[in-house]
């Protein structure tokens, strides 16, 4: 476990994404505007294609989403806003809850927090509180898929191991609650309370969940998508593997169905981490 903001990376550093604009849902354009000026970057807004800068942006999300607080604004600043999580947007990214929203609290904050992001493809880092109301998997998908288009079938089977894995750092990882032992009423009721009274926990729900997503071309020109997801939670020690090539079994985790969809499947640092290869 970390007490800091964010996870500092396992990948090779490196830029890959050159950002060029950023945008603030919720925030006013005098915010704004010195905020991405202080950052190096353009003020933008959403829709993206009425924004002036010539490159990926980055978005910055302020404004106590996952706390109850969701749907007191205008549409364009919710962070499940379609249009948030498709191209040029390549960046979400949530500041520590109490820094403030003025220039001198958030740049500091963001700026090794976007030179993480630079060395990815797309790249995600919210608290567990306002991830679990999203619909992560679903959005980081859309994001996924705006850049490289899947076919039906392929594109419904990342989104489940998505949506798993993404749903395991939150709920087993971050809030720390045990999966169900079995298919009844009782352990779901557990299980309901459990992870309502977790989320309930500030400093639970504050933990951090970090995506990296880099794209990459095969040899073979199938583009590649290497998904890495981490938490904050305790870990775990994965049981002995299933009989599905790449999947190894935990209780309550799933990995057995993510390892029948990802070409490969990796739990490293203590299972605070799991990285997934797709083929797209």
């Amino acid at each position: 476990m970390t007490d800091g903001t964010t996870i500092p990376s396992r990948l090779p550093s490196g830029s890959r994404t050159r950002f060029a604009g950023l945008i603030g849902p919720g925030l006013s354009s005098d915010r704004l505007d010195p905020l991405a000026g202080a950052l190096g970057l353009r003020p933008a807004t959403v829709p993206a294609g009425s924004c002036p800068a010539d490159g990926p942006l980055a978005a910055v999300l302020t404004g106590g989403w996952g706390t109850g607080m969701q749907g007191t604004g205008a549409e364009d600043s919710d962070p499940d806003a379609p249009a948030l999580w498709l191209p040029p947007v390549a960046a979400w990214i949530e500041p520590a809850a109490g820094t403030g929203e003025g220039t001198a609290a958030l740049a500091p904050q963001l700026a090794p927090l976007l030179a993480e992001a630079s060395s990815a493809d797309l790249y995600v880092n919210l608290t567990t509180a306002t991830a679990h109301g999203l619909q992560l998997g679903a959005r980081l998908l859309a994001a996924l898929a705006a850049r490289h288009p899947l076919a039906g079938d392929r594109r419904n089977d990342i989104e489940l191991a998505l949506h798993e894995a993404v749903s395991n750092a939150l709920v087993h990882g971050n809030l720390g609650v045990a999966g169900m032992k079995e298919l009844s009423a009782v352990e779901l009721e557990r299980f309901s309370r459990d992870l309502r009274d977790r989320l309930g926990d500030p400093v639970l729900a504050a933990r951090r969940v970090v995506i990296l997503v880099r794209i990459e071309p095969a040899e073979n020109g199938r583009p590649l998508a290497t998904v890495e997801i981490a938490d904050e939670g305790a870990g775990f020690v994965p049981a002995p593997r299933g009989g599905g090539s790449g999947g190894g079994g935990a209780s309550g985790r799933g990995l057995d169905l993510i390892g029948t969809i990802a070409e490969r499947l990796e739990i490293v640092d203590g299972g605070r981490r799991i990285r997934l290869r797709f083929g797209l």
